[in-house]
């Protein structure tokens, strides 16, 4: 198994329970409450924030990692990227309730992308080798 493939079931896992945790803190209850998930009187520990935090900064580098992979991964892996900023951006700009659903989209591409991207590293398809000399850019 290539060594970088050997992360993706962690980055896979990490994106499923970004998307529990936003559910939790920006779901659907507190959307029809209009409260704001920093107004709220339990917030997470500090901790656990800035443990957040280093995941997502290393996920953002898996992706980055992920471009030096050949094959579709590569392919896979812009798209990672570009999914992460479209949805960044998109989060910035719209309310609440629609950063909800932004996220869940974002994520669930995410991890499409991430499976794929594990997959084809894991089990790569016989046809792979062949491949290499055209998207070797």
């Amino acid at each position: 198994m290539n060594f970088i493939a050997s992360f993706a079931p962690f980055f896979i896992v990490f994106e499923m329970a970004q998307l529990f945790v936003a559910h939790r803190y920006i779901g659907p209850d507190q959307i029809r409450a209009r409260q704001h998930p920093l107004d709220l009187a339990k917030l997470p520990p500090w901790w656990l924030s800035v443990g957040w935090m280093v995941c997502l900064w290393l996920s953002y580098f898996y992706q980055f990692v992920l471009l030096f992979e050949p094959g579709l991964i590569r392919v896979a892996a812009l798209l990672l990227i570009f999914v992460s900023v479209a949805g960044f951006m998109l989060r910035r700009v719209c309310g609440l309730k629609w950063g909800m659903v932004v996220m869940t989209i974002e994520g669930a591409i995410r991890v499409g992308f991430l499976v794929f991207a594990f997959r084809w590293m894991v089990f790569p398809p016989p046809y792979a080798s062949r491949m290499q000399g055209i998207w070797h850019f």
